[in-house]
């Protein structure tokens, strides 16, 4: 696709093939995902000292509620999580890379307090600074009963 001047213009900017289809691009998808798997297993784990250390200081995480910036913030945010449900499990469904960010589509399951699992279908955006999480943003259903 060209714009009106003959110069080429991608369909969706941020995620152009020629610079996420190589061993750069592969790399950092796999590099995402490990890190999405490892910091679920943490959170599945109710583990939130552990889980925090998947993100930067400065971390930023955008959920359909706002946007939490910073340790304690989004520490606050999952301790909510924890405590409205104290279990839960995770199944990572697809991943996709893009040119500075990647995407995880997953399926989850939290359990309440009387062991009722609500189901949860999204996908996280998020982008990697130093192996760590530095942006996440969620898109994701509302919560249903299973």
């Amino acid at each position: 696709m060209h714009d009106r001047s003959g110069n080429p213009v991608s369909a969706a900017p941020g995620l152009d093939l020629r610079d996420v289809c190589n061993e750069a691009g592969r790399a950092a998808l796999a590099a995402a995902t490990a890190k999405v798997i490892a910091y679920w297993g943490d959170e599945c784990a109710r583990n939130l000292p552990k889980m925090m250390t998947h993100f930067t200081p400065d971390v930023e995480v955008v959920t359909p509620d706002g946007s939490h910036r910073g340790h304690d913030a989004v520490a606050a945010l999952y301790q909510k999580s924890f405590d409205a449900y104290p279990g839960l499990t995770v199944d990572v469904t697809a991943s996709f890379a893009g040119r500075d960010g990647q995407c995880v589509a997953y399926r989850a399951v939290l359990y309440d307090a009387e062991d009722r699992g609500w189901l949860v279908e999204g996908i996280n955006l998020m982008r990697l600074e130093d192996g760590r999480i530095a942006y996440l943003r969620s898109f994701a259903d509302a919560p249903r009963l299973m």
